[in-house]
C-alpha cells in the first residue's frame, strides 16, 4: 500500500497536467531551473527557446525546435485570420507548405544563453536575433521576386498559349516564394509578408485565367476519335477547353495514333503509340510529346483499346498537362 501512496501523486500530474514531468525527466525528477519554467518573454527583436536533452548539444536543438514551434504557431495564426478575412476557407496546401519549410528552417543567428546540467542531462536556453532572421528571408525572397516580376511583365501582351505555358512554369517558384512570405508573415511585427502573399494570391489568379481561357481545337483522323475524345478530357479536367473541329485557327491540338493488335495466349491485346502536337494560332508547333501505352481483355480488341486509352488518360493525369503536353520534360 505505501507504493501506492507514494506513485499517487506522480500518476495524477501526468494525468492531470499532461505533461508536468517533462521537464526535469532528465534530471531523475529534480525540480527544473527557473529559467527553464518561466523562460523569457519574447519580444520584437528577440525570440527566446528552452530544450532538454541527455547532452548540450541534443538541449540546444530542442530549445531551437521550440522556437521554430512558436513562428509556426504564429504563422498558422495569421494565416487563419487572412483566410477567414477573405472567404473563410482553410488553404490546406498553405498549411502543408508552413509545417514543411519551418522544419527546414535553420536559425542561424542565435546565442546560447543559459545552460545546466542536471543528474542525467542538459537545458539549455536559447536567442535567436529576430531581425537576421528576417533578413535572411528576404534576401531569399529577392531572386524570387525578380524571376516572378519578369515572367508577370513579359506575359503581358503574349497570346493565350504563351500565358498559359509562362505561368504553368512560374508556379513553382511561386510556390517558394510564398513559403519564405509565410514565414517573413509569422517572423516580422510589418506588413511586408502579408503584402507579398497577397500579391502571390493575384498572380495565381492570372495563372487561372490563362488556363481557362485556352482553347484547343482537337484533331485526329477519324477511326482516332476515341483516343482524341480521352486527350480532350484530359484538357478539360485541367481547366483549359479542347473542342473537335477541323478548323486551323487558333491553338490546335493534333492527336495522331499508331495502333497494334496482337493475340496473346488468348489476350487480345492493343498497343498504342500517341503522339501529341500542339500548334499555335500561326501554325508553329510549339510542343510535342509521344506515350505509349496498351491494353489487353480476353474478349475483343475493342475492350483491349478501351483499357489502352484509360493507360493513356491515367499517364496524362499523373504527368500533368505542361509534361503531358509536351511543354516541360519528365
Amino acid at each position: 500500500m505505501r507504493k501506492l501512496f507514494i506513485r499517487l501523486p506522480a500518476l495524477l500530474c501526468a494525468l492531470a497536467l499532461g505533461g508536468c514531468l517533462s521537464m526535469g525527466s532528465l534530471t531523475g525528477g529534480g525540480a527544473a531551473p527557473k529559467w527553464v519554467l518561466n523562460p523569457p518573454e519574447d519580444t520584437g527583436s528577440e525570440w527566446y527557446g528552452v530544450g532538454e536533452g541527455p547532452d548540450r548539444e541534443t538541449a540546444r536543438r530542442a530549445a531551437l525546435k521550440d522556437v521554430a514551434t512558436k513562428l509556426r504557431v504564429s504563422i498558422s495564426g495569421k494565416l487563419e485570420s487572412q483566410i477567414t478575412e477573405s472567404n473563410g476557407k482553410v488553404d490546406r496546401q498553405a498549411r502543408s507548405r508552413v509545417s514543411e519549410e519551418v522544419s527546414r528552417t535553420e536559425f542561424r543567428n542565435f546565442n546560447v544563453e543559459k545552460t545546466e546540467e542536471g543528474g542525467k542531462g542538459f537545458y539549455v536556453l536559447v536567442k535567436v536575433d529576430r531581425p537576421s532572421f528576417v533578413g535572411d528571408i528576404r534576401s531569399k525572397l529577392e531572386p524570387l521576386d525578380t524571376e516572378i516580376d519578369g515572367t508577370v511583365s513579359s506575359l503581358e501582351k503574349a497570346s493565350s498559349l504563351e500565358r498559359f505555358i509562362g505561368y504553368r512554369r512560374l508556379l513553382p517558384t511561386l510556390d517558394k516564394a510564398s513559403a519564405q512570405a509565410e514565414l517573413l508573415l509569422g517572423a516580422e511585427n510589418g506588413g511586408t509578408g502579408n503584402a507579398k502573399l497577397k500579391r502571390y494570391a493575384a498572380i495565381r489568379q492570372s495563372a487561372d485565367e490563362a488556363r481557362t481561357g485556352l482553347v484547343f481545337k482537337l484533331q485526329s483522323a477519324a477511326q482516332d476519335a476515341d483516343v482524341a475524345s480521352a486527350v480532350g478530357t484530359f484538357a478539360n479536367e485541367n481547366g483549359m477547353r479542347a473542342e473537335s473541329g477541323a478548323s486551323n485557327t487558333g491553338n490546335v491540338l493534333a492527336v495522331k495514333v499508331v495502333s497494334r493488335e496482337d493475340d496473346i495466349q488468348g489476350f487480345k491485346t492493343v498497343k498504342l503509340n500517341v503522339n501529341l502536337n500542339v500548334r499555335d494560332d500561326k501554325g508553329r508547333s510549339v510542343a510535342s510529346r509521344d506515350h505509349e501505352v496498351s491494353g489487353s481483355s480476353r474478349y475483343d480488341y475493342k475492350a483491349a483499346r478501351q483499357n489502352a486509352i484509360e493507360d493513356l488518360l491515367k499517364v496524362l493525369r499523373d504527368e500533368g498537362p505542361l509534361v503531358g503536353l509536351g511543354f516541360a520534360k519528365s
